[in-house]
């Protein structure tokens, strides 16, 4: 995989999880830094197993008065009710940040992100088995035999249009060998020569790119 490509793959992740990277900073500044008050419930209400909670925090010299909504559980929801008061944590350094004692998460954007990460790890898997697929085949008309080679891959010019191309055999047709680069294809026409090897095994073509 080429260098920008890698670079688009790491800035596409970065993407889909920073929310959720986001949300693991704000949860460690709330654990070690919070600091909790007693707010007033305006309304608790029970939509069909949702305890939803509506609270004001009151102001002080340091912040304004606001209002907020959470969802909360159901023994939270009910000591609301009865008492009139939930303990609401702050950050000091964002006054509008803040997590309700008892507050349910929801879960859908960690499932999100999870889906969408392993969307791109499968993404980038099968970029990286069948790219050679996906470029276009090229095709040689070898000037002379094949011959067989050590393994590795090779697309060397020569001169001109001449190439020496080397791979691993994929295919045999008639006239014509496929030939495995890695990440690309050759298409390299016999002409009458002669081909010493077999599938799978590697061999050098030399000739003229005709494709």
């Amino acid at each position: 995989m080429r260098a920008k490509n890698i670079v688009l793959v790491v800035v596409v992740a970065a993407m889909i999880n920073l929310p959720f990277l986001h949300g693991l900073y704000l949860n460690s500044k709330f654990e070690n830094e919070g600091v909790d008050v007693t707010a007033q419930v305006d309304e608790a209400r029970d939509s069909d197993g949702d305890y939803l909670l509506s609270f004001t925090v009151p102001g002080t010299e340091d912040r304004d008065e606001f209002s907020g909504v959470a969802q909360v559980d159901q023994e939270t929801f009910a000591d609301a009710e009865r008492t009139g008061e939930v303990i609401v944590r702050l950050l000091p350094d964002n006054p509008g940040a803040y997590r309700v004692d008892g507050q349910v998460r929801n879960r859908m954007g960690i499932i999100i992100t999870v889906l969408a990460d392993l969307f791109l790890a499968l993404s980038v898997l099968l970029l990286v088995k069948f790219r050679s697929r996906l470029k276009p085949v090229l095709v040689l008309l070898a000037t002379e035999d094949l011959e067989r080679c050590p393994p590795g891959s090779v697309l060397d010019r020569i001169e001109g249009e001449f190439y020496v191309v080397a791979g691993e055999i994929a295919k045999i047709e008639g006239d014509e060998v496929l030939l495995d680069l890695g990440d690309r294809r050759v298409r390299v026409v016999l002409d009458e020569h002669h081909n010493p090897a077999g599938y799978d095994q590697p061999v050098r073509a030399t000739g003229r790119m005709i494709g």
